[in-house]
């Protein structure tokens, strides 16, 4: 085969292979954030990993949820600490999950470095100890 056919051949074999399922095959999840008594309606793109805040307090498009948390915070309460975990801030409008339970899923391409790294063979790792 050549390369070409290859590639061909590996999509066809991944397309066919991917969960039909309405949770899997949706890329854009609606979601809501309750902050100071304000409903902040946005929405959370599986393959990138950004959320958009379509109206209201901090609307625009952010890199990650924790950037579309802070612009919530700062918008409405300035002089609070903006410091927010949007996995945790954000939820699923569809049934009001923690946006985390998407973290990482099916959907999302990303792989992070840490995560495949495994010790030698033989060898323990060390919890540092608090001082």
């Amino acid at each position: 085969m050549t390369t070409s056919e290859t590639i061909a051949h590996l999509l066809q074999h991944y397309a066919q292979a991917a969960p039909e399922t309405p949770a899997h095959t949706e890329v854009l999840v609606p979601v809501y954030a309750i902050y100071q008594r304000r409903r902040i309606e946005g929405q959370f793109d599986r393959c990138t990993g950004a959320l958009a805040i379509l109206a209201g307090p901090g609307a625009g498009q952010y890199k990650t949820p924790s950037g579309a948390a802070r612009a919530v915070v700062t918008a409405l309460r300035p002089t609070v600490s903006p410091i927010r975990t949007g996995w945790q801030f954000w939820r699923i409008s569809e049934n009001g999950a923690q946006l985390e339970v998407l973290r990482g899923g099916p959907a999302r391409t990303h792989i992070t470095p840490s995560s495949t790294v495994m010790p030698p063979a033989g060898t323990t790792t060390a919890t540092p100890r608090a001082r």
